[in-house]
Formats: structure tokens, sequence, C-alpha cells
């Protein structure tokens, strides 16, 4: 190490002169090489540690086995040996036969038929039976004890293979690599591989011995035992062939991956055979027709099929190769369905803690990591998994109850968000647009959980800014529609109802979503679609007098506004009519008529340059226009596109909402075509307005009669700005 160090001083001159020179530095490498033996001994550490926690199981389980075996080994060695007891039968035998031998005859009393000495004691020799049990059962014996024997020696070996290896130095690398080198060379992982299985074969010589004791001594017990252990044996069997022929299967054992090199030895085989004889095809492929499939007896299609069938099959088997051990052939499987595994991951963690911060920092990156698709299928998964209610397996929200906005919940609309964007930025022309019409089918269903009422702004400023986001990527959305020459208007529709939907409860959009909503009018003014083109209108108003209004740091009352706005008027607009206007919206007021409600232009809790207002306002002047035209529409017409009392209400609102800061916007023309349209659909309804304006404030008046009220207040209060005279809807 110190001639290390001193060769390292020795060279930093030399590197400084070299790099002033502008030639290449010499390199230290002292720093790689400590590297490269820290993560040689951690892996060495690690692979040691397996084997032992491995060989100190299988020590547990022998001594174990042993002792049982030990037992029964006590009561069947006796078999093959002849017992005392044996000599004492013969015997009573012998006397026994003598006994029944006497007979009475004409020259003696009696007689006994004489014994010879062979007959008393038998030649012993041991059962058939008693020499197959002890058999087995001593083997079974000797195989535990062998496997415990060579556990304790691969553990002093395991020793040694460490010893000396916490030094960093190249020397100590070059002895771990030498001792690495002999260890795979003397086939020390085979023989770690092989102990488990001598076990193995332990235990199949005891269940053998076993039954055939039972079968000898009685059939049910031996029948009942006989299937537990053809059970086992068939579970451990199946054990052993299902993980080479599948990658996913975990019952992995030395002796699987015996059968697994066999199989691979085949496959090498028939790869190899293969491989020569789809070159030979390929080379005599225009001179010989196939002789393997030219000589079937079928037509010319099922002939050319069944031979492009076969050219692929030896294909395949060609380019197969063989894996050296589990991991690799792991890997090569992972990398083969690695969209359905990172399905699985970001799933299965998520439901593995269910935590809304792991939801936010861990799941929401990795899902814009993976593919869109696979992140469409992992993100279903985890919404069914978190929504309250799931209904013919869609996932539901319920309304929330307080203000405060859930973080699962509102990370679940960011991870839609992401989403709806990367599909929407890598969508082509002929793409299908089923994804996106699901992500904003889902979108729907789950803005109902975020907190935000219709007349206020969300007091939340990660909800606010939650609500920015969303309207901005709907508008990418609409406006890739518009740009697509094969657009279809389920996607368009879907964003802008969603954007409808939403916005009631958060209408400080940014410009580029106002100039969306521009495109979006005119291409239904363009469509002939007036409702669509109404609600458009109404938010592109609603949303440039959110934009003009400064920031209030207070809300105000919901019913009536006491105190005017009265902040620096916008560079396009006079002092003399800013004064008019809030002189005239002021007088309104104070003759006892009740200001209709305008709560999106000034309760803004963050500012807004107008500068941006000025940048979009000729977009906002020619949707004006638009409106003013379609309010124009002779009365003949009105029946065919009239906007329905609550349309109007909105528009006329959105209308008054912008005039307070922008009068030069308004044109008399379109307060005069609203006021007109108004009167229409007044006409229309056949309402009588007098008891209506009595009834306003009664909560059993329905939606139809309130709407009128606000539509008619609203236009008395654009007459009033704009000094037009009285008209026949202020009655």
């Amino acid at each position: 190490m110190n001639h290390a160090h001193s060769s390292h001083r020795r060279r930093q001159p030399a590197a400084a002169a070299a790099s002033e020179q502008g030639a290449s530095p010499a390199w230290d490498s002292s720093e790689a090489w400590a590297a490269c033996a820290k993560a040689l001994r951690e892996y060495d550490e690690d692979m040691i540690q397996a084997w032992k926690e491995e060989i100190d199981t299988l020590l547990v389980f022998a001594g174990l086995f042993s002792a049982i075996l030990t037992a029964f080994n006590i009561e069947s060695y006796t078999l093959l040996q002849q017992q005392p007891e044996d000599a004492t039968v013969a015997i009573l035998t012998q006397i026994s036969a003598q006994l029944n031998s006497f007979s009475a005859n004409a020259n003696f009393v009696n007689t006994t038929r004489p014994t010879e000495p062979s007959s008393l004691v038998p030649p012993f020799r041991a059962s058939a039976l008693a020499v197959r049990l002890n058999a087995m059962w001593f083997s079974a014996l000797v195989c535990s004890l062998v496997s415990a024997s060579l556990g304790l020696m691969v553990k002093q070996w395991l020793r040694e293979y460490l010893a000396g290896s916490s030094n960093i130095s190249r020397e100590s690398i070059r002895i771990r690599q030498f001792r690495y080198q002999g260890l795979r060379d003397w086939h020390v992982p085979e023989i770690i591989l092989f102990l488990p299985m001598l076990l193995q074969l332990a235990l199949v010589l005891f269940f053998v011995g076993l039954l055939d004791l039972l079968w000898s001594l009685h059939p049910v017990v031996a029948a009942i035992v006989s299937v537990i252990v053809a059970l086992t044996g068939l579970f451990a069997l199946a054990a052993c062939v299902f993980p080479p022929l599948f990658p996913d299967c975990p019952y992995k054992s030395p002796q699987s991956w015996l059968l697994c090199i066999l199989v691979q030895s085949v496959k090498g085989a028939v790869a190899a055979l293969a491989s020569r004889y789809y070159y030979w095809q390929l080379q005599h492929s225009g001179n010989e027709a196939d002789p393997l499939a030219s000589k079937l007896d079928l037509s010319t299609i099922v002939h050319n099929k069944l031979t492009g069938a076969f050219r692929a099959w030896l294909h395949r088997a060609s380019m197969s190769r063989p894996y050296t051990s589990w991991k690799e052939r792991e890997r090569l499987s992972a990398n083969g369905a690695s969209a359905k595994l990172d399905n699985a991951i970001l799933a299965g963690a998520d439901a593995t803690f269910m935590d809304d911060s792991f939801l936010h920092a861990v799941v929401r990156p990795c899902m814009n990591d993976i593919e869109p698709n696979v992140a469409l299928r992992c993100l279903d998964r985890i919404l069914i998994r978190r929504a309250p209610r799931v209904i013919y397996g869609l996932p539901y929200w319920d309304i929330p109850l307080s203000d405060a906005g859930d973080k699962a919940t509102m990370t679940l609309l960011h991870l839609l968000l992401d989403l709806l964007r990367r599909l929407n930025g890598d969508m082509d022309d002929d793409a299908d647009d089923e994804p996106r019409v699901h992500l904003l089918t889902t979108m729907h269903r789950l803005v109902r959980a975020i907190p935000g009422q219709p007349t206020t702004l969300p007091s939340d400023p990660s909800t606010r800014a939650l609500f920015r986001r969303t309207f901005d990527i709907l508008s990418e959305v609409v406006n890739h529609e518009h740009e697509r020459s094969t657009s279809k208007p389920i996607v368009r529709e879907r964003a802008f109802h969603l954007m409808l939907k939403l916005f009631p409860r958060f209408h400080a959009v940014g410009p580029t979503c106002i100039m969306t909503l521009c495109a979006y009018s005119k291409k239904m003014q363009e469509d002939n679609s007036p409702y669509r083109f109404v609600q458009a209108c109404c938010m592109v108003i609603r949303a440039s007098a959110a934009l003009a209004h400064p920031s209030q740091n207070r809300p105000e009352s919901p019913s009536t506004v006491t105190n005017p706005p009265t902040s620096k008027p916008l560079p396009f607009m006079s002092d003399q009519q800013q004064d008019a206007s809030t002189n005239a919206i002021r007088t309104a007021t104070t003759n006892g008529h009740v200001q209709p409600h305008i709560p999106p232009a000034t309760r803004l809790t963050h500012s807004i340059s107008t500068e941006e207002y000025a940048t979009i306002r000729p977009s906002i002047l020619g949707v004006l226009r638009d409106l003013e035209d379609f309010f124009s529409i002779p009365v003949s017409r009105a029946s065919e596109c009239c906007p329905t009392m609550a349309m109007l209400a909105e528009c006329a609102e959105a209308t008054v909402a912008l005039a307070s800061r922008d009068r030069l916007a308004i044109s008399v023309g379109l307060v005069g075509a609203l006021t007109d349209m108004v009167s229409y659909v007044w006409a229309a309804g056949g309402v009588d307005a007098g008891p209506m304006l009595d009834a306003a404030y009664n909560a059993g008046e329905n939606a139809q009669e309130d709407h009128a009220i606000t539509a008619r207040q609203a236009v008395r209060l654009l007459r009033r700005i704009y000094g037009l005279g009285w008209h026949a809807c202020e009655t």
C-alpha cells in the first residue's frame, strides 16, 4: 500500500504536466482496484453466507432424520439374525410332535418317533422382506450421515476460502481470483448441490422400506400410507420437472437444475441440428424442394404453409441458446416480459403499502418512466383498488365533505394528467383514441372527489394548482384534436365537457386555455353547434374577466357587492370609462336591485399580469363579435338554435364581469342582442314577470325562475353601464 501511495504521489506531477501540455493524463487506478476488490468481497460474502445457511439447514434435517432412522433400524436389523426364542420354540415343537406320535402295538406298550438332532434347531435363513427392509433403511442412514459429514467438510472449505479477504490490495484480489477459480475447478458448488440430493435419496429409501413393511403387515394401513406417500412423491416430482419447463416457476432446487441441464443438452443438440438444416435450406431453397414437406401428399397451399411453419420453427430452434444459471434464464425471460412486470411492480407496490406519500414520491415518477399503454393498465389497477366504490368494474368516487383535498385523490388525478399528456404527445393521425377516451372518462368520475364549490375558488393552493394544470392539459388535448387530419369528435368533446364541468369551481385559467376555448367556439360555430358555441363563449368571457381582474385577498359576499372594485384601469380603458362602469354598478346596487352574482371575477387569490390579457384580447374580441352575431339572429330562426335561460344567465353574468374591467371589449350591439335574446326566451317561457320578482327570494322557487331573474338583472346592469334606455325585459 505504501508503494502504491508513493507511486501515486510520483504520478501526480507527471499528470499535471501532461494536462498542461494538452496530452491525456496518466490515470490513477488504485481507487478502481480498491472498488473492484470491495465489490468482489461483498459478492463472495453473500455467496458463502447463502451456502452456509443452506448447509446448516441440511445438518439439522440430517440429524433429525438420522435419529428417526436409527429407531427403525434397531427394530429391523434383528430380522437378519436368529433369535434365542427361536430355539425354544423349535424344542417345544419337537416335544409336541413326539407326544402326537405315541402309539401301542403287540410288542411294546408305547413307542415314540425318534428325534433327529438336526431337527431340534433348524438352520436360520433371513426372509426376503427382512433383507429388503434393512438394505433400504441402512442405506438411507448412510446417505444421511454422509450428507452431514460432507456438509461439515464444505463449511471448513468455505471458511478457508474467506480467510484473509479483508485486504483490498491488488495482491489480495489475485489471491481471491486464484481461490475462486480453484473453487470452480474442483467442483465445490456441485458438491454443495449434491448434499440435499443425498438427503432426498435417503428419504425415498426410507419411504419405500416403510411401505414394503406395511404391505406385509396389513393392507388397509398400507393403502392409506401409500396414498399419502404417492401424493408427496408426485408433488416432489412436479417440483423437479416444472422449473425447466416454466421460467417463472419458483420450485428451483438442485435436482431440478440437474434436469434443466439435461433439457438444455437436448435443446442444444436440437438447436445444432436445426441450425445446420436451416442454413442448408437457405442455400438450396432455389434449387431443391424441401425434402420433408415435399413428401406430404397435400395441396400446394397446405404444402406452402407447412413449409413456412417448419422453417419458422427451425429458425427459432437455431437461434435458441443454452443458459448456465437460473439467473441468466430469469434475465432473458424478464426482458421479454418487461412491460407486464413493470405493471405488476408498481401496482403491487401500491397495494402493499397503500401510502399516499409513497404513491406521490415513488409510484408517480416510476409511472412516467414506463410505456403509456403499460402505465394505463397499471393505473387502472391502482384506481380500482383505491376507489371507495367499484361498479361493474369501474371505479367511482364520492363528493368530498371538506374543503381540504385528499392527497391520494389529488395524486391520482395527477397520474391521470401525466398519462394523458404523454398519450397526447405520442398520438399520431392513425393512432387509436380509446386510451385517451378511457382516461377522460375516468377523470370525469374522479374530479367529483376534488374539493371546490361552484361559488368559490379552492382555498388550498395545491388544489388550485391541480385545477390549473388540469385545464392546461385539457387545452392541449383540444388543440391537438384541432390539428389532427383525422380528428374524431369524441376525444375533443370529452375534454371540453370535463372543462365545462370543472369551470364553475375554477375559472382562473391561463391565457393558453382561453385561446383554446376561442378556437373551440370558432369550430362549434362552423359545425353549427349552438349550445356548445354559447357555452364556450361564456367560458371565454368569464375566464377573461378573471384574467384581467387584480387579486383580492378577501372574498366578498355571495349575494351583493357593496364596494365594487376600484383598482387601476387597464391600459386600454380610460379613467372616465372606469369611473362610469363603477358608478353604474354602484347605482344599480343602491337602487334596491340585486346585482347578479359575479364571484368568478372578484375572488382570485393569486395575481395575474394584465399583459397576458392584453395579448389575447384580439381573440376575445373576435369571440364577442361572433356571440353578438349569434344573438342577433332573426326571430324566425331563434326557435331552432335558442339557448336555455341558464346559458343566457351565465353569459350575462360573465359579460357584466368583463365589462367591469374592460368596458371597450363589450359592444353596445352585444348588449342589445343579449337583451333581445333574453326577452325572446322570457316570452317563450310564458312566465309572468311580476310574481317572479316577488318570489325570487323564496327557497321554493325552481331553478328556471332563478336563472331568469339572474339574466334579467344582469341585462339591466349592462344597460345601465352602457347608458341604454329602458327595455321590456326589465319589468
